[in-house]
Parts: structure tokens; C-alpha cells; sequence
């Protein structure tokens, strides 16, 4: 099987050629830490998982299985499928305001294929890795733009979540444990204006161009300004961050939705307002990079916060492995779109272990 070099990092103009320069690799430095930080976040995965496998009432977990309406799930996974229409809405209006033109349709086929890797990579941004350096592809372009695409549209993501969480936990105040979470909800809305302040405002754009310098990397400068002016051009188009911030809403409310209809299918009743202070917790915390996809930290944030409902630890674990379920009914079809594409010139295959390195050799 042939598999081609990691593009380079550079600018977000056509390369000389219709091919993605490869990328400098420092040597087995870079795998061997991403190999002991892939074990280390195993060892903790199947550790918390582990706990909850040997303390759970297995007799109880399957009379809960048994009950389950599954027409409550299917409803939930079809739902959940749907918000792969606005993802690519949104990420089209960021994509363009970096000059890039692919089509819609070429872009629903590449989210597809992120959500694939996704779920099959040990990595919460694997997906995001494989729609950058596959939109670099089909645009001949810099994999930089369209790694900051990426991410701005994860940003956006994010930002929904606090936002929706933010909203209902106002109208009607939920708690944490011992503490209300307005504490909790307050301090990721501060952290969260803080990295969109440092990304779009150009006061901070000019703090990281002088910083660059002092660095002596002067030479990454015209990648940078080429980027500041794509987020820019993003924050003047009022129409583009509609689209933007209205996708958002509509795609985390829907996940929300779907995830309510999977604890309602399992007898979990609660008041709506609590799943929409909740569960953009849990997908907050599964975000942070501590175990493999979230394994183990998922079923013990549902266990934390549902306890308060009456949720037992059976039925947390359920909770968490239906929200999988869930996921990987978006995701199991892009494995089909990229079998079907895989090999052409817009899809090849990579190994995008080596495309985590790619930032490390270039700090545009």
C-alpha cells in the first residue's frame, strides 16, 4: 500500500505543482512521544473503564438494555445524522472567506470522511487533521488555511456549546456537584472570549507577528499575514458569521436533542434544561485530550452530573456507550465514502500519524 508524505506547511496559494510537498520529520523523536502519549492515554482509557466494568451490576445493566425503546434511539441516531448538513454549511462560509472554492458536495464528502476518522483514530482531532490536509488536497493549497479553517470551525463548535449551556443554566440555575454551574460555565465563556479575542482581533495578530520575529522566525511572517487576513475577512462578512454562529446553535441543539431522546429510551426523566447544561459538559471534557476518544472520562462525567437525577452507575455507562452509538451511526458512513474515494488524486492515503508532526516543523 503506497502512502504519501504529510504536506508541508505554507502558504494558502497553489503550490508549483498538483502535488503536496512533503513535510521535514525531525527524526523518531516525534513517534516515539506520540507512541508514550497514546499509552499513557490508553492506560488511563481502560483504567476508568476498568473500574466501571468491575463495579458494575451487570444483571441491572442488561435489564436496562432490555427496556430500552429502540425507536427513541434510532429517532436520536437519525438526528444526530442530520447535523452533518450545517456542519458543511459552516464550514463552507469559513472556507471561502480564505479564498477557497470547493464545492459544497466536495465538502460534505470530506466531513464524512472526518467523522470516519474521528471515531477510528486514537485522537480527538484526527478527523480535523484528515478534512485539513484532504480540503489542502482538493484546493492545492497550503495545509496551514486549511488547518486554521479546521479549526476555527471546531472553535465554533465549542463556543455553541458554552453559549447553549450558558443560556439555559441563566433561565434555570443547575448545579455541579456542590457548585452552581454558572462558576464553571462563567469561567469557560472567559477562556473561550479569550482565544477568539487572540484569533480574530488584529491587536493580537500584531502581538504574534512581533512575537514571530523576536523568535527569528520572520520567514513563517507572510503565512501568518495571509492567515490574519482570511480571519479578517471572516469577522468583517456579518453574513458568513451568521451562518457561522446560527450552524452552531442548530447543529449542538440538535446533538442535545438526540442525546435527551437516548436518556429518555433508557427511563432517564429530568428536566430539558439540565441535558442542555449537561451534555455540553460531557462533550466539553471528552475534548480534552486525557484518554483515547474520551473513553472512560465520558461514562464518569455522565455518572457525576446524572447522579443528581438518580442516574446509578449501570445506567451511566449505558448512557455513555448509546452516545457512541450515536456518534458512530454519523460516522460508520464516511468509512463508505472514503472507500469509495480512496486513491484518487483528491483522496489519496496518509498516514496521519505523521501529519500531527507537521506543525511542530513550521510555527505559522
Amino acid at each position: 500500500m503506497k502512502v504519501l508524505p504529510a504536506p508541508q506547511l505554507e502558504e494558502c496559494t497553489p503550490p508549483r505543482d498538483d502535488t503536496v510537498a512533503q513535510a521535514p520529520v525531525g527524526g523518531s523523536a516525534a513517534p516515539r512521544s506520540r507512541l508514550r502519549s497514546t499509552l499513557l492515554r490508553g492506560l488511563v482509557s481502560f483504567s476508568l473503564l476498568g473500574f466501571f466494568l468491575l463495579q458494575m451490576d451487570w444483571g441491572e445493566f442488561l435489564r436496562i438494555l432490555g427496556e430500552a425503546r429502540w425507536s427513541l434511539i434510532f429517532l436520536a441516531v437519525l438526528l444526530h445524522a442530520l447535523t452533518v448538513l450545517p456542519s458543511v454549511t459552516r464550514w463552507r462560509s469559513i472556507a471561502r472567506s480564505f479564498g477557497m472554492q470547493t464545492p459544497w458536495s466536495g465538502l460534505f464528502h470530506i466531513c464524512m470522511i472526518g467523522y470516519f476518522f474521528n471515531l477510528l483514530l486514537p485522537s480527538a482531532i484526527g478527523g480535523d487533521l484528515a478534512r485539513a490536509y484532504y480540503l489542502s488536497r482538493r484546493e492545492r493549497s497550503g495545509f496551514t488555511c486549511c488547518l486554521i479553517c479546521t479549526a476555527v470551525d471546531r472553535l465554533a463548535g465549542l463556543f455553541a456549546m458554552v453559549l447553549i449551556a450558558l443560556t439555559a443554566n441563566f433561565i434555570r440555575p443547575a448545579r455541579v456537584g456542590p457548585w452552581p454551574a454558572s462558576l464553571l460555565l462563567l469561567a469557560l465563556a472567559g477562556g473561550f472570549l479569550i482565544i477568539t479575542l487572540s484569533v480574530f482581533h488584529p491587536w493580537f495578530h500584531r502581538l504574534w507577528e512581533r512575537l514571530l520575529v523576536r523568535m527569528g522566525l520572520s520567514s513563517a511572517l507572510d503565512r501568518f499575514q495571509l492567515i490574519s487576513e482570511g480571519l479578517q475577512r471572516l469577522r468583517h462578512n456579518v453574513r458568513a458569521v451568521a451562518v457561522v454562529v446560527g450552524s452552531s446553535l442548530v447543529i449542538q441543539f440538535t446533538v442535545i436533542v438526540a442525546l435527551w431522546l437516548v436518556a429518555r429510551s433508557i427511563g432517564v426523566e429530568g428536566p430539558f434544561s439540565l441535558f442542555l447544561v449537561f451534555i455540553p459538559l460531557v462533550n466539553l471534557s471528552v475534548a480534552i485530550p486525557l484518554t483515547i476518544n474520551g473513553m472512560g472520562v465520558r461514562e464518569l462525567m455522565y455518572l457525576f452530573l446524572f447522579s443528581q437525577l438518580g442516574v446509578g452507575m449501570e445506567t451511566a455507562v449505558m448512557l455513555s456507550w448509546l452516545n457512541l452509538l450515536v456518534v458512530a451511526g454519523t460516522a460508520l458512513p464516511g468509512g463508505l465514502v472514503y472507500s469509495f474515494y480512496k486513491g484518487t488524486p483528491d483522496f489519496p492515503e496518509t498516514d496521519f500519524g505523521r501529519l500531527t508532526d507537521a506543525p511542530s516543523h513550521d510555527s505559522a
